[in-house]
């Protein structure tokens, strides 16, 4: 498994303290559950990675994600 993505953004939308990120095109093996990353917005970065997500989703960029584990059906991917 993998801890590492990169794709085209499909969706992102805030919700209370969490904003979950989607991607397109990527393999079953490493798809979270409902295939959402979560970028928590008390994350030291959190600014910073939440303009990047939104500039590679305007722009149609690939964006990459790092987790902090590996990446699961059973579970969000939480950015590292």
């Amino acid at each position: 498994m993998a801890n590492r993505v990169k794709g085209k953004v499909k969706k992102i939308y805030a919700h209370e303290d969490l904003v979950y990120v989607s991607l397109e095109g990527l393999d079953l093996g490493v798809t979270p559950k409902e295939e959402f990353f979560l970028l928590a917005r008390n994350h030291p970065n959190y600014n910073a990675l939440y303009s990047l997500a939104l500039v590679a989703a305007v722009n149609r960029y690939e964006l990459e994600i790092r987790t902090k584990a590996e990446i699961t059906n059973q579970e969000y991917g939480e950015d590292v």
